[in-house]
């Protein structure tokens, strides 16, 4: 029997949740904050800021680390302080990637091109 279930590839229905910045479980969450930082992936910096409002602490504090390794910075975020403290930081982070984002638009082609590309996108779990 229990070879039958492990042929069929486990007991149907009993699906693992997603892994990922959008997982429900708060594990998943930081390994995809720990990768994004691992590998440089600035582009999960939007995803990033939005963990930074998790119920979880640890999710809190892997996500500041995270950014900070990205831009080496934290605009004055402390997972452990109070929710409105860190709504602070949170609008000054998402002021942040919105000045960010319009500077890359105001970017001339030029510029863009002399950057070197990313060879594919990063594995994010």
């Amino acid at each position: 029997m229990i070879f039958l279930i492990l042929l069929t590839g486990g007991m149907s229905g009993c699906a693992s949740p997603p892994k990922g910045f959008d997982s429900p479980v708060p594990a998943y969450r930081m390994d995809a904050a720990v990768d994004a930082a691992r590998e440089g992936d600035r582009s999960a910096i939007p995803d990033l800021i939005g963990l930074l409002d998790s119920d979880d602490s640890l999710v809190r504090m892997v996500a500041i680390r995270s950014l900070e390794r990205l831009t080496g910075q934290t605009l004055g975020y402390d997972h452990a302080a109070p929710e409105w403290r860190r709504d602070e930081a949170v609008e000054r982070w998402v002021a942040w990637a919105s000045a960010q984002s319009e500077a890359g638009a105001r970017r001339s082609p030029d510029a863009a091109a002399a950057e070197p590309a990313r060879s594919g996108a990063p594995s994010r779990r």
